[in-house]
């Protein structure tokens, strides 16, 4: 039986719409925002010119901020040149200099770790030109992430037109530890026989940071109104190596069925890594998805390539 398809642009051009309305309005509440920092503490100011200076605060009044920056010696700046001033983590101050902020702290290559995104920030994903993806976080704690591929346009329309939508909620814990979890739907919008669409039901936590930290995740899928008897489980990791360079991996253990007459199954795995890229506000993944049956055929893995914009 034919089934009824929901054209999916209903949902994706009123959240981008959306999202896109929120980040204008944000903007401008930062350029509205009061310029206050805390002596003694490290910033990174941003100019009007598109300038940034960081270094330590070392005055602040009702018209200018006093900056010691290194070797440049102390700075002073008229306040009504600033657009933002931001404090600077522990974990970016080093002593070759300032880190800019992890652009891509919420993600490995397939999935999340339970850090949040920023309160009314997101980005834009493009993974091997074919697939596009956005997310974008409402409030401190959830984000809403959309995404759909190409290659049925390029192929000539004639379908599927994969889509997917992926809310996600995420908590801090205590210093180092944040814990969440999100629902990932996929389906198309053209009619594929025999197939309804596919979820996931995830839940994961995370130790560390922004620029290091490991991810472990259980998920139980969802196919034809059942959920899977046994979950697939996830160990990803991420470490930032310098200021522009990260190592990423991500790491399946999928179950299979032995036999369709009995309960018993084998996990499968499937390992990955990377080398990440990163901008102050970009990030670009060049990576290898691997196990032994792939390692015969290809012995460095399959090739995955990502972009990441941050807005």
């Amino acid at each position: 039986m034919k089934r009824t398809r929901i054209n999916a642009g209903r949902f994706f051009i009123p959240i981008l719409s959306c999202m896109l309305l929120l980040n204008a309005i944000e903007q401008n509440a930062l350029a509205q925002k009061p310029i206050t920092g805390e002596l003694n503490r490290t910033y990174q100011v941003t100019l009007n010119d598109g300038s940034v200076i960081s270094g330590k605060l070392m005055s602040i009044t009702d018209r200018e901020v006093i900056i010691s920056s290194g070797s440049m010696g102390e700075i002073n700046i008229p306040k009504e040149n600033i657009i933002t001033m931001v404090q600077v983590l522990d974990i970016n101050e080093k002593k070759s200099g300032v880190w800019f902020d992890n652009p891509n702290p919420s993600k490995y290559l397939l999935g999340n770790s339970a850090i949040p995104l920023e309160k009314h920030t997101g980005y834009y994903q493009n993974t091997w030109i074919f697939v596009n993806s956005f997310s974008y976080a409402f409030t401190k704690n959830f984000s809403l992430a959309g995404g759909f591929e190409i290659a049925s346009l390029l192929a000539g329309g004639d379908g599927p037109y994969a889509f997917y939508i992926n809310p996600k909620a995420s908590f801090k814990i205590a210093r180092n530890f944040y814990a969440g979890g999100n629902i990932l739907y996929a389906n198309t919008i053209k009619t594929v026989e025999d197939f309804g669409g596919l979820a996931t039901l995830n839940a994961f936590a995370t130790y560390g940071n922004k620029n290091n930290n490991i991810t472990g995740a259980v998920g139980f899928g969802w196919a034809d109104g059942t959920f899977s008897p046994r979950p697939v489980m996830i160990i990803s990791g991420m470490v930032r190596a310098s200021k522009r360079i990260a190592f990423v991996s991500e790491n399946w253990l999928v179950p299979q069925a032995d036999d369709i007459n009995t309960d018993t199954y084998t996990y499968t795995g499937m390992f990955s890594y990377g080398i990440r890229f990163l901008g102050e506000k970009t990030s670009i993944d060049l990576a290898f998805l691997n196990n032994p049956e792939i390692a015969s055929e290809i012995i460095i893995g399959i090739p995955w390539l990502d972009f990441v914009i941050n807005f």
